[in-house]
């Protein structure tokens, strides 16, 4: 009866870890596929995009920044179209052409959204997190979402007539966590000249 009852005592061992091996290789295999599932965000460098390529996108952000901004007066033209190329380089992102994300909006859409790993800034240093990204029906709809989202959270007042203002009031307020966001933005938009979308905006308002 002894020896009966410790193999019935090993055996029921012998079970449990076999289960918590178990578990833990299920464990495993899951993050593993979680993180094949989810790719990390990867940006080209401007340098590689012909001279039309960039004019081309260009248009297609700015002619919908002006609409917008002539109803709201409060994001310009030339800050929405910055950042468009800043988030997706010039439209070619992976977030860009899979989820027709421009300005790498988190959270969901109507329900919608994709994985990716990105780089964040935290205390100084870069770390890879994933998030969750806004998965857009098309690039009018992530426009007018992400000024929708700038108007309400970051840039709160109306007839803002300096995008250095605008993009200063983007990084205060949290839009990115990369110190440099603003100058970035003010750097793009002298280089590619895209302050004659808010002369655009302002001379069809008047």
């Amino acid at each position: 009866m002894r020896k009966q009852g410790w193999r019935v005592i090993l055996l029921l061992l012998i079970t449990f870890v076999v289960l918590v091996a178990g578990v833990s290789l299920r464990s495993q295999f899951s993050h593993r596929q979680q993180s094949q599932s989810a790719p990390t965000l990867v940006q080209k460098k401007p340098a590689h995009f012909s001279a039309r390529q960039k004019r081309t996108f260009i248009s297609r952000v700015g002619n919908p920044a002006i609409k917008i901004y002539l109803k709201n007066r409060q994001v310009l033209p030339s800050v929405v179209i910055a950042q468009a190329i800043l988030e997706s380089q010039f439209g070619t992102s992976e977030l860009s052409t899979s989820a027709n994300n421009l300005f790498g909006i988190k959270g969901s859409y109507h329900g919608q959204s994709v994985q990716f790993y990105t780089t964040e800034v935290e205390n100084g240093k870069s770390i890879k997190v994933l998030a969750q990204f806004r998965k857009y029906p098309s690039l009018a709809a992530s426009i007018a979402d992400h000024n929708q989202l700038v108007s309400a959270k970051f840039i709160k007042s109306k007839n803002i007539l300096s995008y250095r203002k605008s993009t200063r009031l983007l990084q205060e307020n949290g839009y990115a966590t990369d110190p440099h966001y603003a100058s970035k933005l003010n750097h793009i938009i002298v280089k590619y000249n895209l302050s004659r979308y808010d002369l655009k905006a302002l001379n069809e308002r008047v």
